[in-house]
């Protein structure tokens, strides 16, 4: 059940980094890149497994969306590729494709807080927080079955150029 809910819950999550200094959000689209770690945690926080995270997100102004392209690696998985479209509308966006629903928190395109929820194709509920500044994003993600806490699933990425986001990308998927 992890295992599926990983991949997905990754990118969904993930989504929320897409909104820390774009620009002109009617005017222009811009591409950013990010490297880290996630760790998986049990209910009551003790480690299950860590791994790496990429994301290359897309700010598509014009179109009022977010892209996201996550790509993670660990032992039990290997690589994953998931990529999202999110909707954004005032302060909430949404990829109704997914069932990703959520919030922003402050200045248009400029937020520095993200809350999502959805439930899982597997039933799990997922709630995430995500945390924004210029350098580096935080994301806390817990998955529920009613209101017991199932695992947790905390990512810590910091800004990278696109040329090391390719080649990391590159040596992962060559492995």
């Amino acid at each position: 059940m992890r295992r599926q809910a990983r991949g997905v819950v990754t990118a969904l999550v993930l989504g929320a980094l897409g909104v820390l200094g774009c620009g002109d959000p009617a005017n222009e689209t811009k591409s950013y890149f990010y490297s880290g770690s996630n760790e998986t945690l049990s209910a009551d926080g003790q480690s299950m497994g860590n791994g790496e995270t990429l994301l290359r997100r897309v700010f598509d102004g014009p179109k009022s969306q977010i892209i996201e392209h996550v790509i993670t690696r660990d032992a039990q998985q290997g690589v994953q590729e998931n990529t999202l479209t999110f909707t954004v509308t005032g302060s909430m966006f949404e990829d109704a494709a997914a069932g990703i629903t959520g919030e922003l928190v402050g200045e248009s395109w400029e937020w520095t807080r993200w809350t999502a929820r959805t439930t899982l194709p597997n039933g799990l509920m997922l709630e995430s927080i995500s945390t924004i500044d210029e350098d580096a994003v935080t994301i806390d993600m817990t998955f529920k079955s009613g209101d017991a806490v199932q695992f947790k699933l905390k990512h810590l990425i910091t800004a990278i150029s696109q040329s090391n986001f390719e080649k990391q990308r590159a040596q992962w998927i060559s492995q």
